[in-house]
């Protein structure tokens, strides 16, 4: 790409043809295209290579294959050379990625990351198309597994009675696929199926559940079924509504099958929770994931496609973003799961992106130190809670200050038998996830299709032709070739089906969210990933899993709490649909658990000054709410001694805001206000380089759906 610096000698390039087209004879001036993709310079430093470079099919293509090879360090003309430069590119990449090097060039080189919406490794919109049942009835999935007596399993459910079952034996055909269902709702028969268990709705008990039932068919039916029948189980432990009772209606789904005959087992297990106000209607709820569940695995390995439609057929509001159900944790593992064919920060911004879950905690693995999904009622569970929300584009010295500082204010207040308080970065996302607009299954099947059926060269790609045809009578040729330029900055002439639709693990969306990851992992705090706007209603969502108390941590640099707490316009567009700046305080202190603790500024001098006070009619409300405890001020004597000297506080002094600024000025002054092992890995991302340019990809792409 023509953003990247590097120069290489050419040793050769291979051109996939589709099979309709002949191959063109690669004379000088043969094809026309536009010289910009790479740079063939001289190297001097490289060693002899071969004159010849064998070169695997590109991924996606189709037909017969031209190859043309040229001597080591020979003169390439612009018609041979630049006539495939965007399939070399493609050839590039894809063998650094399997040698495991992708991005890394030759020694003495700098680093190229390719930020291009184009080369799809794997076409995964068309593997959603040929699950022709998505956006049907729960009968039809249910019968078309039930056709294939290859697929052969047992159904297990404890709780929110038994639908998934249900669902199968009446779709027809049943025979087919159910070896046997049961229900151990009494705790004793269920210990005798099962084993003990301390208790019942666990990930524990869910997975005792399901190789108890697996190893029973497997031992039981393999030698009647063959070894060509792929096994399955499934299973579910769910605290449903119960008769006047008010608890949290919440629980585990799992399933264990065998991707391939004869393959070992593959688990995916989720934690779930209910929002239907009866049991009934969380049964018929639970039934629909179920059934999704076993049909998308009956389909499909690819845990990004499973987990997308998992919620296929359910009603969602997707204003309030509330539905009948919220995923909240899922995990993928066994041999259908290869270690990378997911990443659980990706898959939790995509539950988020898809409104199957309102937030997803991550957490670092203490052996691993990868980050990983953690269920909500058992990591907050009774534990006070310190919360910083921000996009932390880019997190800098004083997020980091004002979370330290504020967790020894609420440690203050402990008593010897309260947990430490739990530091939790909430990290909004509502610049990358996509708009309610194109976000239901249905809705997003239906724009799928039609993209689909306008590109016409089946490579998974689209180019300005076909994307004019889709904005056809939307948008004039001179707007369609802006958006097309917006999307293919580096003029490859074509995007990816799969990187529009958030479909692949390094789109533009994956890579802009795992940017800005990237730089909150050094500091290893828990991070909690939401579609939440409104402050009043993360304190909700908190309030769900702790009776401890809750302290949003604000301030530092120049914060204004009256810009942030105080303003009438900020409380426009919440899950209530809009409320009341009264409403929306009222709410978030109702409760007595939830405080803000307001860290004082710092000025650009260094000079620490008491939070700003907003004025006119807002500042009675808030003298109010700091005489009551709602609001407090944290006093100098929990600020660091670092940040309170004037000659060592200069990191302090900026927030995301003015770094942010900075860095799009290009001045190097932005490293002094950023953690250094954080401005170590930003360096080293794309994010920098595409603020500085003024680069709004995210932008284009949701330009490009809401269009559709």
């Amino acid at each position: 790409p023509s953003r990247c610096s590097f120069q290489t000698r050419v040793i050769g390039f291979a051109v996939r043809f589709p099979a309709s087209m002949a191959a063109p004879a690669f004379a000088n001036g043969g094809l026309q295209v536009r010289p910009m993709f790479l740079k063939a310079g001289p190297a001097a430093s490289s060693p002899a290579r071969p004159s010849s470079l064998s070169t695997p099919p590109l991924p996606g293509s189709r037909g017969a294959a031209a190859e043309v090879a040229t001597a080591s360090g020979s003169p390439l003309g612009v018609g041979s050379f630049l006539a495939a430069a965007s399939a070399t590119t493609v050839c590039l990449r894809a063998r650094r990625r399997r040698n495991g090097k992708v991005g890394k060039m030759a020694r003495g080189q700098a680093p190229c990351r390719t930020r291009c919406l184009a080369a799809p490794d794997t076409q995964r919109f068309r593997e959603i198309l040929k699950l022709t049942h998505l956006g049907g009835g729960c009968g039809d999935k249910a019968l078309s597994v039930n056709l294939d007596d290859k697929f052969y399993g047992s159904f297990a459910e404890i709780g929110a009675g038994q639908e998934v079952s249900r669902t199968f034996l009446k779709a027809g055909a049943a025979a087919g696929t159910v070896a046997r269902s049961i229900s151990a709702y009494d705790m004793r028969m269920s210990d005798v199926s099962y084993g003990q268990a301390k208790r019942y709705v666990t990930s524990e008990r869910v997975q005792q559940m399901l190789t108890t039932e697996f190893d029973e068919v497997e031992k039981c039916l393999r030698e009647v079924r063959g070894p060509e029948c792929r096994f399955f189980a499934f299973a579910c432990t769910l605290a449903a509504r119960a008769y006047k009772s008010n608890r949290e209606c919440e629980g585990w789904i799992g399933v264990t099958y065998q991707a391939e005959a004869g393959q070992p087992r593959s688990t995916i297990t989720l934690h779930v929770r209910m929002r239907d106000p009866t049991a009934q209607q969380q049964g018929e709820a639970i039934g629909v994931l179920g059934t999704n569940l076993i049909y998308l695995v009956h389909n499909t390995s690819d845990p990004y496609i499973i987990t997308s439609y998992l919620l296929d057929g359910l009603e969602q509001n997707l204003d309030s973003n509330s539905g009948r159900l919220e995923i909240d944790s899922i995990d993928f593992s066994g041999p259908a799961f290869p270690e990378g064919s997911w990443d659980p920060r990706l898959m939790a911004m995509r539950m988020v992106q898809l409104r199957i879950a309102n937030g997803v905690l991550l957490e670092p693995d203490k052996v691993s130190h990868k980050y990983r999904m953690a269920v909500p009622n058992n990591l907050l569970y009774k534990r006070p809670l310190v919360v910083e929300r921000s996009r932390f584009t880019p997190v800098t010295c004083m997020h980091e200050e004002v979370m330290g500082a504020c967790s020894r204010a609420l440690e203050q207040e402990a008593d010897e038998s309260t947990k430490r308080p739990l530091e939790i970065l909430n990290m909004q996302i509502d610049d990358i996830i996509q708009p309610t607009e194109t976000e239901g299954p249905g809705q997003r099947l239906t724009t799928l299709k039609r993209v689909a059926t306008s590109e016409l060269k089946q490579d998974g790609m689209l180019d300005l032709a076909e994307v004019k045809r889709l904005f056809k009578g939307k948008l004039t040729d001179e707007e369609t070739d802006a958006l097309f330029k917006g999307l293919d900055p580096q003029s490859v002439l074509s995007v990816s089906i799969d990187a529009l639709f958030s479909l692949t693990q390094d789109g533009v969306l994956a890579e802009e969210f795992l940017d800005r990851f990237k730089m909150l992992e050094p500091l290893k705090y828990t991070v909690l990933l939401s579609s939440i706007s409104q402050t009043h209603d993360l304190a909700s969502y908190l309030q769900r899993y702790t009776n401890q108390k809750i302290v949003v941590a604000v301030g530092g640099g120049g914060f204004s709490i009256g810009r942030a707490l105080f303003n009438p316009e900020s409380y426009m567009n919440g899950s209530s649909g809009g409320s009341s700046m009264l409403e929306g305080l009222g709410r978030l202190f109702s409760q007595g658990g939830t405080r803000v603790f307001s860290y004082p500024n710092i000025t650009p001098e260094g000079q620490i000054l008491p939070a700003s006070i907003p004025d006119g009619d807002a500042q009675p409300l808030y003298e109010y709410l700091v005489r009551t405890g709602a609001i407090v001020p944290i006093s100098s004597s929990y600020v660091s001694p670092e940040a309170r000297d004037w000659k060592t506080n200069l990191k302090f002094r900026l927030g995301s805001h003015e770094v942010r600024e900075l860095i799009a000025k290009g001045s190097a002054e932005w490293e002094k206000y950023m953690p250094p092992t954080v401005a170590t890995i930003g360096k080293s991302q794309g994010w920098f380089g595409r603020l500085r340019n003024g680069e709004t990809f995210t932008a284009n792409v949701w330009q490009f759906l809401a269009g559709l």
